[in-house]
C-alpha cells in the first residue's frame, strides 16, 4: 500500500502514549502536561454564554475580530509590541496549529530549521511536514548555534520557558538569536506558551527586540489550564500572515468560536490573576522537587513552566523502559528523555515529569514512588 514520505519516518507521540499507558492502569498522569483543575470561572462562564448565545457557527477564518483585538491589546500591554488585528494576528486552534502552520507557510522543501534540542516532540514532525530538514544545536550551546546559522535556515524554533528543561532564556540570548536571524535572514518561530510561568529570571520575547524577524505563537493551554479548548494564536508581520492564514485557513477553517470568546476574557485578566498562578506553581514545583529528592531521583530545579527533569541514574540506565514501567508497577506515568532528543541514545539518564496538578495528588504521586524507590 502507498504511504506518503512524510509520515514514514515518525513515530506516534510519546507523550500521549504515556498518557495512554496512565490510564490503562490508572495511574497518576505526570506524563502530559494537562492540569487537573478548571480555568478561571469568568472564562468558563465566558464560554457558557458564548454557547448559550448562538456563537455556535463559523468566525472569520482568522479569528472573531474582538477575540484579535484583545490579542493586539494584550501584546501591546505585556510586551509594549504593536500589532495590527486585521493584518498581523490569527486565532488558530491552539499553539500547536499555530506553529505548524506558520512552518508550512514559510519553509520550503528541502530548507533547513534549526531545532534546539532536548526539544518538544512536536516541532520536528512539524518541519518533516513541510519537507524540510531539522538542524539541531543542544539548547545553551552558543558557538554551535552560529555555526549553525552560517547554512542559512529558513527558521529557528525557541521555546522559552523551555520544555523540557524548565529554562528561560535571557534578554542576551534571545537578543543573540535575534541578531543572527537578521544577519542570516530567517525567522525566529517563538513558542511562548509559558511566558507566564516564570520562577527565576524574566520572559523575553525575540519579538520585543526584532518584531520583523520573529512569528511569535500561544494559546490558552497552559496559562488558563484549558488544554482541550485548543485556542491560541499567531502574531506576525503582515506579510508573513498572509501566508500563514492560507494554511491556517484550508487545515482548520476557524478556531472553536464560543473559545475565542472565551479567550478575549481570559487576555483581560489582571496582572494578581497572573501572580497567584504563578505561586501556586512555584510551589508545586518546590513540593514535587523534594519529594523526588526525597526519593533518589537527581532533580534539576527549573526556572519556568510545569515541567521537572530527573536523573534516573541510581534506579535505571535506560529512561524508556524506566517509564513504561512505572504506570503499571509504580501507578505514576512520566516522558522518558529518550522523546526530546533526535538521537534516542540520548536522554537515557532521565525523565520528565509535569507538576500542573492539585498538590494533593502530587504528595500521592511522591508517596507511591516513596514505598518503591526510596533509598535510605
Amino acid at each position: 500500500m502507498h504511504m506518503s514520505i512524510r509520515t514514514s519516518g515518525l513515530i506516534e507521540s510519546v507523550i500521549r502514549e504515556m498518557t495512554r499507558l496512565a490510564e490503562r492502569h490508572g495511574a497518576i498522569n505526570l506524563a502530559q502536561g494537562a492540569p487537573d483543575f478548571n480555568p478561571p470561572p469568568e472564562v468558563v462562564e465566558a464560554a457558557v454564554n458564548a454557547v448559550r448565545c448562538g456563537e455556535n457557527q463559523y468566525s472569520v477564518t482568522w479569528g472573531r475580530r474582538e477575540t484579535r483585538e484583545a490579542v493586539a491589546e494584550y501584546l501591546r500591554k505585556w510586551r509594549g509590541v504593536e500589532y495590527n488585528p486585521e493584518t498581523e494576528i490569527t486565532i488558530t486552534c491552539g499553539s500547536s496549529e499555530a506553529l505548524l502552520s506558520a512552518v508550512l507557510a514559510l519553509v520550503n522543501p528541502g530548507e533547513e530549521v534549526v531545532v534546539m534540542e532536548p526539544f518538544y516532540e512536536n516541532y520536528v514532525p512539524a518541519v518533516t511536514f513541510a519537507g524540510a530538514r531539522p538542524l539541531f544545536v543542544e539548547v545553551g550551546d552558543e558557538e554551535g548555534l552560529k555555526r549553525a546559522v552560517t547554512r542559512r535556515p529558513s527558521a529557528l524554533i525557541l521555546n522559552s520557558p523551555h520544555n523540557p528543561t524548565g529554562k528561560v532564556f535571557t534578554a542576551d540570548e534571545v537578543r543573540l538569536i535575534t541578531d543572527l536571524a537578521e544577519d542570516y535572514g530567517f525567522y525566529v518561530i517563538s513558542d511562548e506558551i509559558y511566558e507566564h510561568l516564570v520562577y527565576e529570571g524574566r520572559f523575553i520575547s525575540p519579538s520585543q527586540i526584532n518584531r520583523e524577524r520573529t512569528i511569535a505563537v500561544n494559546g490558552m493551554s497552559k496559562t488558563y489550564s484549558a488544554t482541550g479548548w485548543r485556542v491560541g494564536y499567531v502574531a506576525a508581520p503582515a506579510d508573513a500572515m498572509r501566508e500563514i492564514r492560507k494554511v491556517h485557513d484550508y487545515a482548520t477553517v476557524c478556531a472553536p468560536t464560543p473559545f475565542q470568546a472565551a479567550y478575549q476574557v481570559a487576555l483581560s485578566l489582571g496582572e494578581d490573576y497572573y501572580t497567584s498562578l504563578r505561586n501556586a506553581y512555584r510551589r508545586r514545583r518546590d513540593l514535587l522537587a523534594e519529594g523526588l529528592s526525597s526519593v533518589g531521583f537527581d532533580v534539576r530545579i527549573p526556572q519556568g513552566a510545569y515541567y521537572m527533569v530527573a536523573g534516573i541514574s541510581r534506579f535505571s540506565t535506560d529512561s524508556e523502559e524506566f517509564a513504561r514501567m512505572l504506570p503499571q508497577k509504580c501507578g505514576v506515568a512520566v516522558v522518558p528523555g529518550t522523546a526530546f532528543y533526535s538521537n534516542p541514545g540520548r536522554g537515557a539518564d532521565w525523565v520528565r515529569f509535569n507538576f500542573a496538578k492539585s498538590e494533593d495528588i502530587l504528595k500521592e504521586a511522591i508517596y507511591r514512588l516513596t514505598s518503591r524507590f526510596k533509598i535510605n
